[in-house]
């Protein structure tokens, strides 16, 4: 094993057990009909980064298992986009000519040959918070990479 146990704690905190206590403090304030949609991601596979790939699974297994058990009165769901470069902040301390290389190779090797727009990845969120109908569900927003690992 490669994954460091500190690294592996910090990660399955920071993406499950902080949306685990969100949800748990979350569920008695929302209203009938209300729901909840959490942020996973589509990097990486168990050979690549376990401590990532363990926690996104995480939280496809909490949003599997709370959708079962908040319904009907809250719908559950994931949105999991995949690497967005300067479309957003999480890399900005990343300098830009490492940024611009990440970005092209990224286009790269994803299938539609871009990176999603902040409009692309909110829509999903919005779709999923606004049809009723949907929960229990974990909708990747990746132009296709996780086809191509």
């Amino acid at each position: 094993m490669t994954t460091p146990p500190e690294t592996m704690r910090h990660v399955l905190h920071s993406k499950f057990w902080t949306n685990w206590l969100i949800a748990k403090h979350a569920v008695p304030r929302l209203r009938h009909g209300g729901s909840m949609t959490f942020t996973s991601g589509t990097g990486g596979l168990a050979h690549e980064i376990s401590a990532t790939f363990v926690a996104n699974l995480a939280i496809g297994a909490l949003v599997a298992g709370l959708a079962s058990e908040l319904a009907p009165r809250v719908r559950v769901n994931a949105v999991a986009p995949t690497f967005m470069g300067a479309h957003t902040r999480f890399w900005r301390e990343m300098a830009t000519a490492q940024l611009e290389a990440a970005e092209a190779g990224f286009r790269e090797s994803v299938p539609l040959k871009w990176i999603a727009s902040v409009e692309e990845v909110a829509s999903t969120y919005l779709h999923v918070m606004s049809n009723g109908y949907i929960t229990g569900q974990f909708v990747a927003v990746d132009g296709g990479v996780m086809l191509r690992k």
